[in-house]
């Protein structure tokens, strides 16, 4: 008996020692792996981090990987005067799985390609193979005299021979001397956000504003300088990638800014995607889910930029950057309202995630809104990212592709789609999941990039962590303050159908809608704000105004109004006009 209870003690002795040791060797591994981190990610003060943001850290360290189990975090500027913290890279997943590409299925799809070309008697061979994350590039040498246009001919020949879903030839490559053939992977490389923020690529990335993008077919991280690009449209069919890449973009900005270096607008008409960011202290009003007040938002983002313009004359600057990086006056300049000039002044990036939705319901007041804001907002740091899933010229406007040179388009069912975005063919051969064809603001080729993946719970654990230190906006009160295009209130104008209750101003107005109605016949209510250069709701109210008062007859399906007086004597009487 004695013996068996000797025997069980020293048991548990062995057991409580191998615990310590493995206890020991794990604090060791962590040190080490902190030591590897890269020096411009300073670890967390103990001094300036709020109590919460340490119990806001202990869920999500649990889950990360081993190597980032310490909460490390980046410097950035104060919030309300208190120390404002990045948020640490534990939050995100940061382990890359490797290119799953075997050597022995490069050189059977090497010796496929061939053997289809000399089928075909095409003087070529296939020579280097590049390796990418998601698709492979074999370059094919074409002899002197054989057509590139040769080799793009016989693509569903190639795609039957290779056994591929699709697969993209580029005849020839360009800046080369040789046609590629892109070929899917069997098996695809997951690029994880975190890992792109972890890597040496993001330090160095230049810009002002940069953005995660993807990774190319070289294996290299692709980022995007939104103050340069200035505006992005992203485009694609359902389940193509697009909500995950406008998530890899926020997790970037929220990676680099403050809430007092950024603020953001976010529209989501779908009501489920964005509501995840509700909580964020960068936002100037809570998550839009209303299209009525999307036209809000554009309205407040165009007077917000003509004031920025009036402060930077003021000021006696060009641009944002230059505009934040001046030297502080020592005495208090006021702008024309008579508010004092702030020393910085804060990006604003407005981001819709479907623009379909919007564009049915309120069409000409969004369309004309982004123009304005796209044409006049780079130099004053306002910048638009807007994604649709209806890649059709309904949605893509002329106007909206005009003022929007940088794009990105996910997979799409057919060439015409593909053209409407990137005004060239290629989208509908992606493979969906993240694949994606990048067109720079001023590098005229596109490029193929995999887009970087950031789940829900990494999400939810970054907003949290920014959430813990500061409130996010509850109304839409700083929007519905906008002032309007124009002098007067919509509710005056539509009473003015009677003269003793309309004012002075507004029935100048009303006179000129009729007069220009009359004039030009010409009775609908994009031509009248046109002419007069005021809002779609006051056109429209204008237009009701002169139905009422008998000038024109009233909207019959989508036959032109009818004019209903020949001359402003008739409509008004002699003595009035």
């Amino acid at each position: 008996m004695i013996d068996k209870l000797t025997n069980r003690f020293a048991a548990k002795l062995d057991a409580r020692e191998r615990r310590q040791q493995q206890l020991q060797r794990q604090r060791e591994h962590d040190e080490q792996q902190q030591a590897l981190i890269d020096p411009r990610v300073l670890p967390a003060s103990a001094e300036g981090a709020p109590e919460q943001l340490e119990l806001a850290l202990e869920q999500p360290a649990a889950s990360a990987p081993a190597a980032l189990v310490s909460p490390v975090v980046m410097p950035a500027a104060r919030l309300h005067g208190e120390a404002y913290l990045l948020p640490p890279l534990a939050l995100l997943v940061t382990e890359q799985s490797p290119v799953a590409v075997d050597e022995s299925d490069i050189a059977e799809q090497r010796k496929l390609i061939q053997d289809c070309l000399d089928s075909f008697n095409i003087d070529a061979d296939v020579g280097a193979a590049i390796c990418g994350p998601r698709v492979t590039l074999y370059q094919v040498n074409v002899a002197r005299g054989v057509r590139v246009g040769m080799v793009s001919a016989i693509g569903k020949d190639l795609c039957m021979a290779l056994s591929a879903q699709s697969l993209r030839i580029l005849a020839p490559v360009p800046g080369h001397d040789y046609v590629g053939i892109e070929v899917p992977n069997r098996r695809a490389q997951v690029i994880r956000c975190g890992g792109v923020l972890f890597g040496p690529a993001w330090g160095q990335a230049k810009g002002f504003l940069p953005v995660i993008m993807g990774r190319n077919i070289q294996g290299e991280d692709v980022f995007l300088d939104l103050s340069k690009a200035p505006h992005l449209l992203v485009a694609g069919a359902t389940g193509s990638g697009k909500s995950v890449c406008l998530n890899a973009i926020l997790m970037s900005l929220l990676y680099r800014f403050s809430p007092e270096e950024l603020q953001l607008i976010l529209v989501d008409p779908k009501v489920v995607e964005m509501n995840v960011y509700a909580k964020l202290p960068h936002l100037v009003v809570p998550v839009i889910t209303d299209v009525q007040l999307v036209v809000l938002a554009l309205r407040w983002l165009i007077n917000e930029m003509g004031r920025r313009y009036r402060v930077l004359a003021k000021v006696g600057v060009r641009n944002l950057e230059s505009f934040n990086s001046r030297e502080p006056s020592a005495a208090v300049v006021l702008d024309d309202e008579g508010q004092p000039i702030p020393a910085k002044m804060p990006y604003i990036v407005l981001v819709i995630d479907e623009l379909a939705d919007i564009m049915l319901s309120s069409r000409a007041d969004v369309e004309s809104g982004l123009a304005r804001i796209a044409q006049m907002s780079r130099a004053v740091g306002i910048h638009t990212i807007v994604a649709t899933q209806r890649p059709s010229v309904n949605v893509i406007t002329g106007v909206i592709k005009a003022n929007f040179p940088t794009r990105v388009a996910f997979q799409v069912s057919s060439q015409v789609d593909s053209r409407t975005i990137i005004d060239g063919k290629g989208a509908e051969s992606l493979l969906g999941a993240g694949d994606m064809l990048f067109k720079p603001p001023t590098a005229s080729r596109i490029q193929r990039l995999q887009g970087a993946m950031v789940t829900d719970a990494e999400i939810e654990r970054v907003v949290e962590f920014c959430a813990a230190q500061g409130d996010a906006a509850e109304s839409f009160e700083v929007i519905k303050q906008a002032a309007p295009d124009v002098p007067g209130d919509d509710s005056e104008l539509a009473d003015a159908d009677d003269d003793a209750g309309a004012g002075d101003e507004n029935e100048s107005l009303v006179r000129a809608a009729m007069e220009i109605v009359i004039r030009d016949h010409k009775a609908s209510i994009s031509y009248v704000q046109r002419r007069l250069r005021i809002g779609y709701n006051r056109a429209a109210t204008l237009i009701d105004t002169l139905e009422k008062r008998g000038v024109i007859g009233p909207q019959l399906g989508s036959a032109p109004r009818e004019i209903l007086v020949d001359s402003m004597e008739a409509a008004v009487g002699d003595e009035d006009y």
